[in-house]
């Protein structure tokens, strides 16, 4: 039982720390805590409204993704914020297909390089 109630717990604070806010005048603040991807990808939809269209191996990715705002936003400005966080810290990239949908792919290419270690 305790094992069940640590993992709500845990469930529910990455909620709270996943959270973008619509004030008045469509400004939003973003505050993503090692969010889980698909949570990014769900919350990026929300603040679309556009649909996305995910490639099979995004689907099998698992990275956490942390994005922060240090100020409000216009939601254009919050979602390329989003959309770069991805990029740098996934090598997914979300690209605009046609008026009402966006691609999520992964490219390899991009991910991040770490220094070699002898």
């Amino acid at each position: 039982m305790k094992k069940i109630l640590f993992i709500v717990f845990v469930v529910t604070m990455n909620c709270l720390s996943a959270s973008f806010a619509d004030e008045a005048g469509g400004r939003f603040s973003v505050n993503m805590e090692r969010l889980d991807l698909q949570s990014v990808l769900d919350m990026y939809h929300q603040m679309s409204g556009r649909e996305l269209v995910v490639s099979s191996q995004v689907k099998l990715m698992h990275p956490a993704i942390t994005v922060r705002s240090s100020s409000m936003l216009p939601k254009g400005e919050a979602l390329k914020l989003i959309a770069k966080a991805l990029v740098e810290q996934a090598a997914v990239v979300v690209s605009q297909l046609d008026d009402k949908r966006d691609s999520v792919t992964f490219n390899d290419a991009l991910l991040p390089t770490r220094p070699k270690t002898k």
